[in-house]
């Protein structure tokens, strides 16, 4: 279907930042109307920049990697970025495992080892790697 599309652009969806940017706008405001939130306003495309710099770095605590996914030259302008949000050290799942397979398991899941006791190992992941649905 999208080859039948005209090819009148080197883009698929022919538009500019200045329409996306009005369309998002408009979204915004209807959301936070309908919502009757008013904070919804102060987001911006920058803000979801902020989100998922802050989110990749509290998941991996690599800051070379968001240096490098947010294109920057400076690692200081990359630490703006992660010091955002703080998560709270309690809000944590724990799992056990008898056997191998189960700790392969679990790490494979994003749960990290913490320590064994009389032969159970016990692992924990934060609460914002639970998936929904």
């Amino acid at each position: 279907m999208i080859n039948a599309l005209p090819k009148t652009s080197e883009r698929v969806f022919p538009t500019n930042y200045r329409s996306m940017y009005t369309s998002f706008k408009q979204v915004r405001k209807r959301v936070a109307k309908t919502k009757q939130n008013p904070r919804i306003l102060k987001i911006t495309p920058v803000t979801f920049r902020h989100w998922g710099a802050t989110m990749v770095y509290s998941f991996s605590k690599n800051i070379l990697l968001v240096q490098k996914l947010l294109g920057h030259k400076k690692i200081q302008n990359t630490m703006k970025y992660t010091q955002l949000i703080q998560f709270k050290d309690d809000e944590y799942q724990v799992a056990a495992a008898t056997t191998v397979d189960e700790a392969k398991d679990l790490i494979a899941s994003g749960y990290e080892y913490i320590i064994e006791k009389n032969g159970i190992m016990l692992f924990r992941r934060p609460k914002r790697y639970t998936t929904y649905g």
